[in-house]
């Protein structure tokens, strides 16, 4: 596949992606809309970023227009973000310990400006845009390996089990959603090029920025594993390829 092949169809995915995050902006509204007026509370307000220490994953096309989105000092962070990463995943056994590494140890998104806002708010994904959160943003960020087990009872026993996504606190709605856009975007993604790439957000855009992994991926799998294996990346807790 020649470039100007590659750029027309990653021109149509990033499209299509476009297309549908207004889609998710109305969904989100609407249904905090709903769930306050049924007299619930929906906690999420500009620098309440505890669930920036979670695992934020997404699809390659989010990566490629998150990273087109970037500015050089954005990039930078963004590198030694991943750089530090890549060191602690050498540890971390399983994935209990590698959403420890998350919360503990590296140092939380590194789009995340000092006000506590998203430096890529616009553009930023959908398993990002899914977490509307039903109790204090210090739930967002609390380390539940900490708790005590009646301060864990107490918090499953607080859940409106209706509406969230059982034992999490946020809202179910909205993250079945954002999974139904995002396995969309993955099957486009494998229709186009035989396979689809997940996971790690940072390590995406930093795949996409620095390394082209646009370009890479329209040149097949064996190219996409290379490069992985070559800049130390190629762990299955960062990233995962599948099939069509």
């Amino acid at each position: 596949m020649d470039t100007l092949q590659s750029a027309h169809l990653w021109e149509k995915l990033t499209g299509e992606l476009a297309a549908q995050q207004p889609f998710m902006e109305m969904l989100t509204r609407s249904l905090t809309s709903d769930y306050r007026s049924r007299g619930g509370g929906i906690f999420c307000a500009r620098g309440c970023s505890g669930c920036c220490t979670l695992v934020v994953n997404c699809t390659l096309t989010e990566a490629v227009t998150i990273a087109a989105a970037l500015d050089e000092g954005q990039s930078v962070l963004v590198d030694a973000y991943v750089a530090r990463l890549r060191e602690l995943v050498v540890g971390a056994g399983d994935l209990k310990a590698y959403l420890r590494i998350h919360r503990h140890s590296s140092g939380g998104c590194p789009l995340l400006e000092r006000d506590g806002a998203c430096g890529v708010y616009a553009v930023r994904p959908f398993s990002c845009r899914a977490l509307l959160s039903t109790r204090e943003s210090r739930w967002c960020s609390a380390d539940f390996a900490s708790l005590s087990p009646a301060e864990k009872q107490a918090f499953v026993e607080s859940l409106d089990r209706e509406a969230v996504a059982f034992p999490m606190h946020y809202l179910a709605a909205s993250r079945d959603a954002a999974s139904g856009l995002e396995n969309r975007l993955s099957v486009r993604l494998a229709e186009t090029f035989g396979f689809s790439v997940y996971g790690n957000m940072p390590v995406l855009v930093h795949l996409a920025k620095r390394h082209d992994l646009a370009r890479v991926v329209s040149t097949g799998r064996d190219a996409v594993e290379e490069l992985l294996a070559r800049v130390g990346l190629d762990n299955p807790l960062l990233l995962q390829l599948e099939g069509v």
